[in-house]
């Protein structure tokens, strides 16, 4: 059974933090394969803005090159790999390291955010766990941001199930996602500074839940060469997020949708 995602962008990566947040993928039992190919996507123009994006990028995904996968914004590494397979009657587990990027936020992105800074890119570093019981899969994702982005502790974790026929796949999934003080306070927290300068009220966004998302993802190989995938995201920001003065001004929202359709040609990485 291939289980291969397509919708890993490394250009995208730096750009939008929707496809920083999105789930990765919860089985895998193809090896040695990559997709290269070209996505349409659209997201929001930060965590809690209701203004979207819409690009063009090419993208890049591989899975077990070495033990290293590709997926999204996140380099893992299979360091444990247990189990009797994928499917019914059977069971897996991996976990490793991860390494991963997301986005950050400029301030002249909204009138809203007049006197803030800049909340740069940040880079995690942490691990993940992926388990499959039969038809369902569990993941948890977790890091520490290590170059002055958000300088925040993340952790999403993701439950879903998938059904295969012929060349034709899909996968519902749900996350939720925690983060420490830094990573709200970057995003969603409003000093007293930026409270004059913006006209919102001020705000100390404490740890917690801060989303939960609801995911699907679809795909078929055509031919054996070619895919075409599409990945949609609905997100509901809740407890301290979602009172963020941020997130309730005139153009934000504590609702977001992001969506990326790809067209992609499989490699073999075997020989690398």
């Amino acid at each position: 059974m291939k289980y291969t995602l397509t919708i890993s962008l490394l250009a995208f990566t730096f750009s939008t933090p929707a496809f920083a947040q999105m789930p990765e993928k919860m089985a895998s039992d193809t090896s040695g394969t990559g997709y290269i190919g070209a996505s349409l996507l659209t997201g929001s123009e930060y965590l809690g803005s209701a203004n979207e994006d819409v690009t063009a990028l090419p993208y890049l995904s591989f899975d077990d090159i070495k033990g290293f996968d590709l997926f999204g914004t996140a380099l893992t590494y299979r360091a444990i790999e247990l189990g009797t397979g994928e499917g019914l009657g059977k069971w897996s587990l991996r976990a490793g390291p991860r390494l991963a990027y997301q986005a950050g936020r400029d301030s002249d992105d909204s009138i809203n955010l007049n006197g803030f800074d800049d909340v740069d890119g940040s880079l995690l570093a942490g691990g993940f766990v992926r388990t499959t019981i039969g038809p369902v899969g569990f993941r948890l994702d977790a890091g520490q941001d290590f170059i002055g982005g958000h300088d925040g502790f993340t952790a999403d974790a993701s439950v879903g199930t998938f059904y295969k026929t012929g060349n034709f796949a899909i996968q519902p999934s749900a996350t939720l996602s925690w983060a420490n003080n830094d990573f709200q306070d970057s995003f969603f927290s409003v000093t007293n500074a930026q409270s004059t300068t913006s006209g919102l009220d001020s705000y100390n966004a404490g740890s917690g839940i801060y989303a939960y998302s609801a995911n699907i993802l679809s795909w078929v190989e055509i031919d054996e060469r070619y895919a075409v995938s599409f990945f949609g995201s609905y997100r509901w920001f809740t407890n301290d997020a979602a009172d963020s003065p941020i997130l309730n001004a005139s153009d934000g929202s504590d609702q977001g949708f992001f969506a990326a359709f790809s067209i992609s040609r499989k490699f073999d990485t075997n020989k690398w």
